[in-house]
């Protein structure tokens, strides 16, 4: 499978991340809608880890089967906070072994944080705080550099195979401290981030003066927004009171009819001028954050395509 940074060379792309299903139940439902977002365009997909405690395990296999079985790109989330460098290192190479080499590599949650709620990284059994470091540990296995065992081997690391990850990264436009927020950036192109996606973004006005900030502080990674399409207006909502991101007033005033059916419709429609309104922000794709509504992604993936 070609890494993500090849893809986004082909011009712009639609992808979306997906939610492995809760604990005991079927991965197939997952693996056949990705088979239909593939028949219909989608360009790659991302498969998250469970946040915050949620009992979703599965992000490995399903990247497989959905990378064997339904031929479509595939980027696994996997995150840091809660593991020690060992753990990380045996984790990364399941994934190398399953060429599963897009990865998204994050600080994540700690197991028991509240969903929406940032949480103490200093209140962890993990070895690393920042998910540059997990990006620089990536980076080393790339070039070969395993950890070394105390006691057995002299050099701090040990030579090995080299992987072929493509490491991706998550990018925060909505945070108010946009100079920290390029600063954390930049910090993981420097250990070795190909290309990033942002957080939810609803503003194309503030992602663009977001890559025009990172730009000037030497970022020259591909940012793609990050979006999360909304068809009610209790998201809109709760997007703004438990994720602190703005939604701006015109997507919540279509977002208050009466008609269910026609608030989707009236939404999709939006969602998707928005999609070329990043387009035109000089963004190189939109990765769509539908979780498990698969027919949203498929009706914005056939609006945005034509």
């Amino acid at each position: 499978m070609p890494k993500i940074t090849e893809i986004l060379k082909n011009g712009f792309t639609v992808s979306a991340e997906l939610v492995p299903p809760r604990n005991g139940t079927s991965i197939d439902k997952i693996v056949e809608d990705s088979k239909k977002l593939k028949e219909a365009g989608l360009d790659f997909v991302s498969i998250t880890r469970g946040a915050g405690g949620s009992l979703r395990g599965g992000t490995l296999p399903i990247s497989y089967f959905i990378q064997e079985q339904a031929g479509l790109d595939v980027i696994a989330h996997f995150t840091c906070i809660d593991k020690k460098c060992s753990c990380i290192e045996n984790d990364l190479l399941d994934h190398s072994h399953f060429k599963i080499n897009n990865i998204l590599a994050l600080r994540g949650d700690l197991p028991d944080s509240a969903p929406g709620v940032k949480s103490d990284s200093s209140k962890h059994s993990g070895e690393y705080d920042y998910a540059y470091q997990l990006v620089e540990q990536m980076n080393n296995m790339n070039q070969g550099k395993y950890l070394s065992r105390k006691g057995f081997d002299a050099e701090d690391f040990r030579n090995g195979s080299k992987t072929n990850f493509c490491i991706g990264v998550a990018a925060h436009p909505e945070e108010n401290d946009i100079e920290t927020a390029v600063k954390h950036l930049k910090a993981k192109q420097d250990a070795g981030a190909e290309y990033a996606v942002t957080q939810m973004i609803f503003d194309p006005a503030i992602y663009k003066n977001f890559v025009e900030k990172a730009r000037e502080a030497g970022c020259t990674i591909p940012i793609i927004p990050g979006i999360r399409p909304i068809t009610y207006y209790d998201w809109a909502v709760k997007c703004e009171e438990k994720f602190k991101i703005p939604v701006p007033d015109s997507i919540k005033t279509v977002l208050k009819g009466a008609d269910e059916t026609e608030v989707r419709k009236n939404s999709i429609e939006l969602f998707s001028k928005l999609c070329q309104e990043f387009k035109e922000a000089g963004a190189h794709g939109v990765h769509l954050f539908v979780v498990f509504d698969t027919d949203l992604a498929l009706e914005l993936l056939n609006k945005i395509k034509n």
